[in-house]
């Protein structure tokens, strides 16, 4: 929920660090501990890699495909793009969940 709903690479999002008090305020509301917070970061990360490799495997499966190539292909970059993304804001969300 945390890359769904506050994360976004997009241009138009808001800067990392009010996305990072978003993720803060979400954590918060879940009531999540020390160690929750810890890992909800690595959680993200993971999900975004799999979400890739999700779509990776339609785009060699075989037909039909859940979508066309190029749509597969642009949610493939989309994940990739999310993933690194949060990977370069790692500290900032870090910092923010304390």
């Amino acid at each position: 929920m945390a890359w769904t709903w506050c994360i976004s690479s997009k241009p138009t999002a808001p800067p990392a660090t009010v996305q990072a008090a978003q993720v803060r305020v979400l954590a918060d509301a879940y009531g999540l501990d020390a160690t929750s917070r810890h890992r909800l970061i690595d959680a993200a990360l993971d999900r975004q890699a799999r979400n890739a490799r999700w779509w990776h495997s339609h785009l060699a499966g075989p037909f039909p495909h859940v979508a066309d190539d190029h749509t597969i292909a642009r949610r493939i970059q989309w994940s990739e793009q999310e993933h690194a993304y949060t990977s370069a804001n790692r500290k900032t969300f870090d910092t923010a969940l304390g």
